[in-house]
């Protein structure tokens, strides 16, 4: 899957994003958005960078998909429009024309052939020439998914210090460490609640900028923002995967790493709406392995929405090196290269979290911390040393 070309659909009818999805077979990723609101469906646009939009027909209301044709088209002149329908009529494709579209495809055409064609459409449409929105892949701009396989894993305390642990080694870069477990009262286990949640965010987007991240969101630390993001079921929707893609690439043009701790019970969605924006993810399992084979099941169903580039990592919780089974069985059974391994450092973990404050600012150095820190400056060398690109052959072998 090649991440510099994001398509995006303008669909209401499953059947359609269905074949869509098994037409394009892999070979670019796509973004989905209902026509209800001409506002979102224009922001996903701006987000993805996308040079290449369809526009879904409903049989019964053709106008519709012809506004929101005429308003992309009007809005940006390198931009490859094209109608989708079940099934053509001569008046659709002409109106489509006028409105706009470049072509119009139908519902049950031979996939090698709409392929070809989105493929003409890329070479022949140049990219904007300020496509800034979404950072190019090998930019500073990063993001880390932070999840497990099990909910009895404590992702939360990890992503937690790996947002502190990346503060420590990059202190001038903007970092948003952002918890979908969050509470009420706090952000991951610590002393803090702002005024503004990913929730406020998704309901008013137009809200969004550096201005009111600044004035919102309170530095924890120099340079770290902490911001709860537990949404509600309504926000959980397929239909608001579009929200929440758009949301995070605002917040990636404002922060060089953003962490997500994201729930095992919502990673799902967040894997399918977020995952092309990832550059890690980071699967924590305990050394058992149930974990482990369940950590491979979800990772095969989250292939077609991650990129070839995104990094997967293999993190132990808990680990004894006295314990079975072995780490290297641990890894193949995973599937993904093993980053390394932390201690139970149970006595630490509770004052950290009963206390309200980051590990590193408890009387004693823990373990957990000092394993930690040395997974990570271990890897950023080996990045400053081979690039982005070739991270994959240096991740770590700590145990």
């Amino acid at each position: 899957m090649n991440r510099d070309d994001i398509l995006v659909c303008v669909a209401d009818d499953i059947g359609i994003r269905t074949w869509l999805e098994r037409t394009l077979d892999g070979m670019w990723p796509v973004e989905f958005v209902a026509s209800s609101d001409l506002s979102r469906v224009s922001r996903l646009v701006e987000a993805t960078g996308s040079r290449f939009v369809m526009v879904a027909a409903d049989e019964n209301d053709a106008e519709k998909a012809l506004r929101i044709i005429s308003a992309l088209t009007k809005s940006r002149e390198d931009l490859a429009v094209v109608s989708l329908t079940r099934r053509v009529s001569q008046d659709f494709l002409l109106r489509s024309m006028r409105a706009g579209a470049r072509d119009c495809f139908i519902a049950s055409s031979d996939g090698e052939e709409i392929r070809t064609r989105i493929q003409q459409f890329l070479k022949a449409t140049p990219g904007p020439a300020t496509a800034g929105s979404r950072p190019a892949a090998g930019g500073r701009h990063k993001i880390t998914l932070v999840t497990s396989s099990s909910p009895v894993v404590d992702t939360r305390f990890f992503a937690q210090n790996l947002a502190f642990t990346t503060n420590k080694l990059f202190p001038e870069a903007r970092i948003l460490a952002l918890d979908t477990s969050a509470t009420d009262r706090h952000a991951f286990y610590l002393d803090s609640n702002n005024r503004v949640t990913l929730e406020s965010l998704l309901q008013n987007p137009e809200s969004l900028d550096q201005a009111m991240i600044e004035t919102a969101l309170e530095e924890y630390a120099p340079n770290l923002r902490l911001l709860a993001g537990k949404l509600s079921p309504e926000a959980l929707s397929d239909d608001r995967n579009a929200d929440l893609f758009i949301a995070v690439s605002q917040l990636m043009s404002m922060f060089d790493y953003i962490v997500v701790n994201v729930d095992p019970v919502v990673a799902d969605f967040w894997v399918s709406a977020v995952g092309l924006h990832a550059k890690d993810l980071v699967m924590v399992i305990q050394p058992i392995v149930e974990h482990a084979h369940e950590a491979r099941r979800q990772l095969d169903s989250w292939r077609e929405h991650l990129t070839r580039d995104c990094r997967k990592s293999l993190v132990l919780d808990c680990y004894e090196k006295k314990g079975s089974p072995a780490l290297g069985e641990l890894e193949r059974a995973v599937g993904i290269e093993y980053m390394g391994n932390l201690p139970l450092d149970w006595t630490s973990r509770l004052m950290s979290i009963n206390a309200g404050l980051p590990l590193h600012k408890l009387p004693q150095r823990s373990s957990y911390q000092k394993q930690l820190e040395s997974i990570l400056k271990r890897y950023a060398a080996g990045e400053n040393r081979e690039g982005q690109h070739d991270v994959r052959r240096k991740l770590l072998r700590v145990g």
